[in-house]
């Protein structure tokens, strides 16, 4: 049986390289920190999560630069939108040494009721296609990320 060429080629239950290792858990962190902030209060924050040309694609809206900057601070600022990202099930795909594909399901859960001990409720299901790249200092970070929503809705 031939070797894959390409780390995306590998087949399910063979061991990953070191660097695919490395380069999972970083992206993964880039994932968890994302949502960290916005649930933090702090989503004007995850724009430094992205490339200086980064883009976030939700629906039929695209955002990138100063938009997204803009996008991020509005939904900083927005205390309605009080809730929990819970980010799941990903897959990693190792594309070249310097730029990966990671695929999750993220699970939405709002604070509908603003009463102190109420438990959020689900509202949605998406699945997040990030295309990372590793910059020359290192850091792997968002070039781009497609939301699209699979179950629910927000």
């Amino acid at each position: 049986m031939a070797e894959p060429t390409t780390a995306a080629e590998r087949q399910p239950g063979t061991e990953p390289d070191l660097a695919a290792l490395q380069a999972r858990a970083a992206c993964l962190d880039v994932i968890e920190a994302f949502f960290r902030r916005v649930d933090g209060g702090e989503a004007a924050r995850t724009v430094e999560l992205f490339t200086s040309d980064g883009e976030l694609v939700m629906g039929s809206s695209s955002f990138s630069g100063t938009a997204l900057a803009a996008a991020m601070r509005a939904r900083q600022e927005d205390s309605g939108k009080q809730g929990v990202h819970v980010p799941a099930a990903s897959s990693f795909h190792l594309l070249s040494p310097a730029e990966a594909e990671v695929r999750t399901y993220l699970h939405l859960y709002r604070q509908d009721d603003q009463r102190a001990g109420t438990a959020p409720v689900p509202r949605a299901v998406t699945l997040l296609t990030d295309r990372f790249v590793k910059g020359d200092d290192g850091r792997w970070r968002i070039a781009r990320r497609v939301v699209d929503i699979v179950a629910g809705g927000e």
